[in-house]
């Protein structure tokens, strides 16, 4: 565990990171689209639609062109880690999202799903090739993910830092894969990985603000206060419900929203952060790319 521990990568300054441009071939296909199906495949995450309310999950349904509403939910236990690749990849390549929209974006996703689990998994620790059994590997997640130009590495979550690096990034429009599952509290032999999700969104500052993660086995989008996506609540020490306070009730409420955004699981356990695949710009508010 403690090879997955290296320096955090810088994450883009504050501002608006510039989505990847539209291709003119994908605009002029988008021109007889209603608004709806042009929205579900320029903003496939649904960022657009903002935040939430903190308990109160959205599905997330698949880009179509015929109004066709699919969900966007994994295909098997195995496979969530490939459903968040897939969809970090819709949202980074307008294209790669028009395709899927086609006819029968369901089927369509579903070998999406197939053909990510199989890049991801060739390779293990070593050389032998991941089992299918285990899900997606953080490393063999990290190689293939992308977000447009932006490449992403991975580390184990042990510190407070990457997780505040994992929210100023969905601040600049970067979304960040997140494996749940246990923690480092009981040692590094207890960080093991058993979901995915995708840190979506996120507003505000410091530890204000609010933030999305895309949980692919009920294909909902969760809203959960930043502070306690930084800072877990404790759980309750005891006593009856009827005895908690009020402060208490609201803990236990964001508790179990944020339990629900991790897909069931207490803690981060390992982040995939986005690296500069290029020069970070800051310009009148809003971050931009170049590649190398």
């Amino acid at each position: 565990m403690r090879a997955f521990t290296g320096p955090i990568p810088t994450p883009p300054p504050p501002g608006r990171f510039e989505r990847p441009a539209v291709p003119e071939d994908v605009e002029r296909h988008l021109e007889s689209a209603t608004t709806r199906a042009r929205r579900s495949v320029l903003d496939p995450l649904a960022r657009e639609r903002g935040t939430g309310t903190v308990g109160f999950p959205r599905r997330l349904n698949l880009p179509s062109l015929d109004g066709t509403t699919a969900a966007a939910v994994q295909v098997d236990e195995t496979t969530c880690g490939s459903a968040v690749l897939a969809m970090l990849g819709l949202a980074g390549d307008p294209r790669a999202a028009l395709r899927l929209a086609g006819e029968d974006p369901a089927s369509r996703f579903v070998r999406l799903q197939h053909a990510v689990q199989a890049a991801t998994n060739r390779r293990g620790l070593i050389v032998a090739g991941w089992p299918r059994t285990y899900g997606t590997p953080p490393w063999g997640a990290a190689r293939f993910a992308s977000y447009g130009g932006v490449r992403y590495t991975h580390r184990v979550a042990g510190s407070r830092a990457l997780l505040e690096a994992a929210v100023a990034s969905a601040r600049a429009g970067i979304p960040v894969p997140l494996y749940t599952g246990g923690d480092v509290t009981g040692g590094w032999g207890s960080a093991v990985p058993r979901h995915v999700v995708l840190l979506t969104l996120a507003d505000g500052e410091g530890t204000d603000g609010s933030a999305v993660l895309y949980e692919p086995s009920g294909a909902g989008l969760h809203t959960v206060p930043v502070a306690a996506l930084l800072d877990p609540p404790p759980a309750p020490s005891g006593g009856a419900e009827m005895s908690q306070s009020t402060g208490e009730r609201t803990a236990a409420r964001v508790r179990k929203a944020l339990t629900a955004a991790l897909g069931g699981w207490p803690h981060i356990a390992w982040v995939l952060l986005p690296e500069r695949a290029g020069r970070w710009h800051a310009d009148d508010a809003r971050v931009t790319m170049e590649a190398t």
